[in-house]
């Protein structure tokens, strides 16, 4: 799932976005839980990595599996990060008790994803959901 330049005013306003994604698709069944689990998690620490890349995440009870969505901000979107910057690319990174290795996982490889900062160039200008997720493929495989 991939929200290309949702023209979100802010952090709390992508999370709704986030959150009325995975309740349109099924995963969860309300959009706004998953709201405030990321707002609880952030309010612990930002989860804006550096380099233009924030990866929210949250454990959803009984969601049963590992779900992500993300979006591209290419005019940056104000987000408190480690470096300061604007965050251009979010992931946003969904599992619950039963995922955590998974979880783990995921958060890790992306952190591994974001230290590559020329690479990340395709993703956020993808123009299409279908754009983006071929250069993550392309991205994964190099």
């Amino acid at each position: 799932m991939v929200l290309i330049a949702p023209g979100v005013r802010d952090r709390a306003d992508l999370f709704r976005r986030f959150g009325e994604l995975f309740e349109q698709t099924g995963l969860v069944q309300s959009g706004e839980q998953v709201v405030a689990r990321l707002l609880e998690r952030e309010a612990i620490l930002s989860t804006g990595i550096g380099g233009g890349v924030a990866v929210p995440h949250a454990q959803i009870p009984g969601l049963g599996r590992l779900a992500m969505a993300a979006s591209t901000h290419p005019d940056g979107l104000e987000y408190p990060a480690l470096d300061s910057r604007p965050v251009e690319l979010v992931f946003c990174l969904l599992g619950d008790a039963n995922t955590a290795a998974d979880h783990l996982a995921g958060l890790a490889r992306l952190a591994r994803l974001a230290r590559r900062s020329e690479a990340l160039e395709p993703l956020i200008g993808a123009a299409n959901g279908s754009a983006f997720v071929e250069a993550l493929r392309q991205l994964e495989g190099s």
